[in-house]
């Protein structure tokens, strides 16, 4: 995919990359992605999916990417804000943002065994989960932006097994197609193994592993409420997210809702497409 707009730039040493590393830039309209020469594979691949998860945002929530830019670093090298265990998103102030990703193509990556929590590689698959995942963070932020009283609870006022898990779902499901079934699958099991994980209701709902948890928890209520509720959570302006959540699950209380829960746990099943 050629880029629509590229330079030689000088990145600070501020964020943490050797003095004088040459990136070069390539930009879109919502974001630039920042690569070394000879990692153009690596421009295709973060700017497909990229571009994939502003087309999620138009189909799942039924908004337009706008509002924000985010600067996207494909690092050749581990650092501190990207790895093989994980990358990084620092957002939005001034509607501004910036995304830390090891390069897939990074030397480290090659002779790399390690495994997801889910026991899966850490291969492509992975890399386009994490990279839709953090990104669509930023979508998240846009539709709560459409909130017709422009109030309400804040994204990180949520629980994290909320805030985490459906940046995970999203990851997920509306990624690869290995992703939706493997992964989701892999989730799923993860989930009916790790009933204790999950706790309700005398200090709310508590989710100890707040990205596989949380994920499999916004699972749920995708498929006993339809999709379309992780949107409408987050366009519900009450002034805190459980009392979104127990207005777009009613008529169920909370022990109700858990209630359900534990039933599907039991067998849980993906979300349809």
């Amino acid at each position: 995919m050629p880029p629509l707009f590229a330079r030689a730039v000088t990145i600070a040493f501020a964020l943490c990359l050797p003095a004088y590393a040459q990136f070069i830039e390539s930009k879109a309209a919502n974001y630039s992605v920042f690569y070394q020469p000879g990692y153009e594979k690596d421009l295709e691949f973060a700017r497909t999916w990229l571009d994939h998860a502003e087309a999620l945002l138009k189909q799942k929530y039924a908004v337009a990417f706008t509002g924000y830019h985010i600067d996207v670093y494909l690092y050749p090298e581990p650092n501190p804000g990207a790895d093989t265990g994980k990358a990084n998103l620092k957002c939005c102030s001034g509607k501004t943002g910036v995304i830390s990703f090891l390069a897939p193509s990074a030397r480290v990556w090659k002779d790399f065994h390690g495994l997801t929590s889910l026991r899966l590689p850490k291969d492509e698959n992975y890399q386009a989960k994490v990279l839709m995942s953090e990104y669509i963070t930023v979508g998240h932020y846009v539709v709560m932006d459409h909130r017709a009283k422009g109030n309400g609870w804040r994204y990180y006022s949520a629980p994290s097994w909320f805030v985490q898990g459906l940046q995970e779902y999203d990851g997920i499901f509306h990624s690869t197609d290995a992703n939706r079934e493997t992964t989701g699958a892999a989730l799923l099991a993860w989930a009916k193994s790790h009933p204790g994980a999950f706790k309700c209701c005398d200090s709310g709902l508590q989710i100890s592993d707040v990205y596989n948890g949380g994920a499999a928890f916004v699972t749920f209520l995708a498929t006993q409420f339809g999709e379309e509720i992780h949107a409408r959570l987050l366009r519900d302006d009450s002034p805190t997210f459980m009392t979104s959540l127990e207005n777009q699950t009613k008529p169920d209380s909370l022990q109700q809702l858990f209630a359900r829960f534990q039933e599907w746990l039991a067998e849980p099943k993906l979300p349809t497409r």
